[in-house]
């Protein structure tokens, strides 16, 4: 029996010091239950939607800050914690506000909420607009490598600009990326050419399919506090506004203007801005507050000694919306998928890897960022004030959102063609048995849309996860209806909660392949670099 057991034992450490796969340790950490009970604690009433700098935030942080120390995370924040404070300005508009369009004796008086929103990038607590002119600018876009440009050198100062959504779409992948947006269809790039233009104000017209989703997405998002980076010091924009559909189609019948055909003459190269004849005036008043949210920051140390000095980031937004208007009597918008979900999976993958009996050779810095529904604040703070030097940033793996739905035939990795990173993510695909496949909503511009944009921006390779379209067992439509009702019914409303029906196989199989796709690119002595040609190139 004696010899037995030490036969055993010597098997055991035999097993573990020498031929255990470090990936399938890794895997074994990975669970449902664990995933769920993360998304439970994160989405739960008591975190109150966890809007930034408010008392859910805070709660969050707490949360997250036991998890990294449970876990032995080394802290990678500012002086020598977890934490990396980020200072933000937030604006809350009084919805009394009215929005008066006129043409001579005639006004149309848009309601706030109902027919327009608004922000604004001067921090004043009274913002007056008044007797601007109304300009159409098309797109509103200056894209010379494109041979586009909307303003064709007229003087726009002063005056408030009429903007449609999106950017020019077509068959041709090399012209505005073909059918897929870019970042100059992004309504934060339509604000950000207004200032540089030196425009009083800017209005983007919303429709659903240029948006990809409906009005009620940005009602909710717009109508509560919104925040900027205090640092940014405002772009000086007063009137940053969304009107819908059926209102811009009204205050454009007083010019005599039909909506579709002024539309239609701004998709063309040659389009030259359309004074509307028509004159804009609000006044608004705002709460101003400054403020801190916070980024949260652990460094699991690599095991070689020259690569541990690079790091790959992981990047998943702990915010979303906090309270606001109820919908059908509830009023906090929990974020259970979005991103309470993506936290989730970043903090099982953060345990799986802590558990590795040999750790990846490249250090795994997991960051929960903040106020990404505000514009990326968070990431976009990180980026511009890393706590680790940006040229050690070997790559950034971004989690928003988990598949709920269950398992996969593919995948789908937005940024996964635009640098070498695709090599590893093809590999990992192949021994996984699955299909990579591009962006499946491309027209939506998710690339521009979530945390590692600012990664981008400063040179960084990444990706960012999405769920894939072939389920298993499921119709071939599947995806597209359950991506569909998610965006119509729950996208950034109430209804965002953990409920019985989610499946977390799916969620699984995607931890999987990131915890396979990591020891790669960990390992591999080679810095991943972009594409040659690619935006991004000259950053690195």
């Amino acid at each position: 029996m004696f010899r037995t057991l030490c036969f055993v034992a010597f098997s055991a450490l035999l097993l573990v010091g020498c031929g255990r796969d470090n990936v399938e340790v890794a895997l074994n950490e990975i669970t449902a239950d664990r995933l769920k009970e993360h998304v439970a604690r994160l989405s739960d009433d008591l975190m109150e939607g966890r809007g930034p700098a408010t008392r859910g935030d805070s709660l969050a942080t707490q949360y997250i800050l036991d998890q990294y120390r449970s876990l032995g995370l080394t802290p990678s924040g500012e002086n020598g914690g977890y934490l990396q404070k980020v200072p933000i300005v937030g604006t809350t508009i009084d919805h009394s506000a009215i929005l008066e369009i006129k043409k001579g004796g005639q006004v149309q008086r848009l309601k706030f909420s109902d027919d327009f929103v608004a922000f604004t990038g001067t921090y004043q607590p009274t913002v007056t607009v008044s007797n601007a002119d109304l300009v159409f600018v098309g797109y509103g876009i200056v894209a010379p490598e494109q041979g586009w440009d909307d303003y064709k050198d007229v003087d726009v100062r002063g005056k408030v600009l009429l903007m449609m959504n999106n950017d020019p779409a077509g068959d041709d992948p090399n012209f505005f990326g073909g059918k897929a947006r870019m970042y100059y269809g992004r309504w934060t790039y339509k604000y950000e050419i207004a200032a540089k233009k030196g425009a009083v104000g800017a209005i983007v017209i919303h429709t659903t399919e240029s948006a990809g989703y409906p009005y009620q997405v940005v009602q909710t998002s717009w109508s509560r506090e919104n925040f900027d980076l205090a640092s940014d010091g405002g772009d000086g924009v007063k009137l940053k506004a969304w009107t819908t559909e059926d209102a811009t189609k009204k205050y454009l019948a007083m010019a005599g203007l039909n909506l579709e055909e002024l539309m239609k003459r701004g998709e063309s190269k040659s389009f030259k801005p359309i004074p509307l004849g028509l004159k804009v005036s609000t006044t608004m008043k705002y709460r101003i507050r400054t403020l801190e949210t916070n980024n949260i920051l652990g460094v699991l140390e690599g095991s070689d000694p020259e690569l541990k000095s690079q790091y790959i980031v992981f990047s998943a937004h702990h915010d979303h919306l906090g309270i606001g208007e109820p919908v059908d009597g509830d009023s906090i918008n929990n974020g259970a998928l979005d991103n309470a979900s993506g936290v989730s999976l970043m903090l099982n993958l953060a345990r799986s890897f802590a558990a590795m009996p040999e750790k990846p050779k490249r250090s795994l810095l997991f960051a929960a960022v903040g106020a990404e529904e505000s514009g990326l604040l968070g990431s976009k703070h990180f980026a511009q004030n890393p706590t680790v030097p940006v040229k050690e940033m070997a790559a950034n793996i971004n989690t928003d959102g988990l598949n709920i739905w269950g398992r996969t035939n593919d995948i789908a990795f937005l940024g996964w063609d635009r640098s070498t990173l695709k090599q590893d993510v093809d590999a990992v695909a192949a021994e996984m048995n699955m299909q990579v496949k591009p962006d499946p909503f491309p027209e939506k511009g998710y690339f521009y849309r979530s945390d590692h944009f600012n990664f981008a921006k400063v040179g960084v390779p990444c990706l960012s996860m999405e769920s894939g379209t072939d389920y298993v067992g499921k119709p071939a439509d599947y995806a597209k209806q359950m991506v569909e009702t998610y965006t119509e019914k729950n996208y950034h409303q109430p209804s965002d909660e953990l409920t019985s029906d989610w499946n977390f196989d799916g969620g699984i199989q995607q931890a999987e392949f990131i915890v396979r796709l990591t020891m790669r690119i960990a390992n591999n002595p080679a810095m991943p670099a972009w594409n040659k040609g690619d935006e991004f190139e000259a950053a690195r």
